[in-house]
């Protein structure tokens, strides 16, 4: 069976529509339908039903799904340790990290830990919480550093993947200042508060939800929406609204005063920073990292 299209199929269960899904694989619909039914005649049985207005799992293919996204995230490993013990790749690791982490965190972790030129070249992709997770479902990545919420439910199958926390952090609500270098906006202030939002690949953006299902959404008015934290914190520099930021992104220009609390400490999200690896073995190289990444 062609391994592409167990990627093909492993696309359509996260999106859940076909011309999100064909797009990001770079088919066309009708060529990206065809293939999943290629896949279905090939594994006897439907894995999507689908209607002119929802894509659903069916049963078999909700059983299916964890088992394709282990045959492709095992094949990449395996190709790589071939191609490692063979001589034809040199020593390196591949890491993922979401925008907001790559910044800064990352960084100060990875020169902490050990210097990267231990583990031989550092292949470091910074990219969307979406597209860093595809990554590691893929098994193009074999680390992945992210923000991880107390509340709500990972990101990863549990019985695939492992993490370990390497850090805390804090999202605050934070605004440009005044005139009179106070904040230009409060939460507890009478109106709708302008909000700068994270978009739906956006790890931040689950987090918050998860955080406000539970103990209420604030009175905001979204002004925007984008999947980076560095956008947003921009933005709110410019006196374009309120935006909840990492302190880890957003405490030097805190500590500047080009940011103001809009509210205080006691209405941060705490959230943890992990790291994710899949459960399977990893080559020398990589276990050794994971070693030295959860020592302390």
């Amino acid at each position: 069976m062609d391994l592409s299209l167990l990627a093909d199929f492993l696309e359509l269960a996260r999106e859940l529509n076909f011309s999100r899904a064909a797009e990001a694989r770079n088919l066309t619909q009708p060529a990206f339908s065809r293939r999943i039914r290629a896949l279905e005649d090939a594994v006897g049985t439907p894995l999507v039903t689908r209607t002119t207005r929802s894509v659903a799992l069916t049963p078999a293919g909700q059983a299916f799904q964890p088992r394709a996204a282990a045959l492709v995230r095992l094949y990449a490993e395996a190709r790589k340790d071939a191609l490692e013990a063979a001589g034809a790749t040199a020593l390196s690791l591949n890491l993922a990290a979401t925008h907001a982490l790559s910044y800064t965190f990352v960084p100060q972790w990875l020169m902490q830990i050990s210097a990267p030129a231990r583990f031989g070249s550092l292949n470091m992709v910074s990219d969307s919480h979406r597209q860093c997770t595809r990554l590691m479902l893929r098994g193009d990545a074999t680390f992945f550093i992210s923000h991880k919420g107390l509340e709500g439910r990972d990101s990863f199958p549990d019985r695939q993947f492992q993490h370990h926390v390497i850090g805390t952090d804090r999202l605050a609500p934070l605004c440009a200042p005044d005139a009179d270098g106070a904040p230009r906006w409060r939460l507890d202030g009478a109106g709708d508060v302008p909000f700068l939002a994270y978009g739906e690949a956006s790890g931040l953006h689950a987090i918050l939800e998860a955080h406000w299902s539970r103990h209420g959404r604030p009175a905001f008015a979204t002004r925007m929406n984008s999947v980076l934290a560095a956008t947003n914190m921009e933005m709110a520099r410019e006196g374009q609204g309120v935006a909840y930021l990492p302190l880890s992104l957003a405490r030097q220009a805190l500590d500047a005063g080009t940011l103001r609390r809009a509210a205080l400490p006691d209405h941060d999200i705490p959230v943890e920073v992990v790291i994710y690896r899949p459960r399977s073995r990893l080559s020398p190289n990589g276990e050794a990292f994971w070693t030295r990444a959860t020592a302390n």
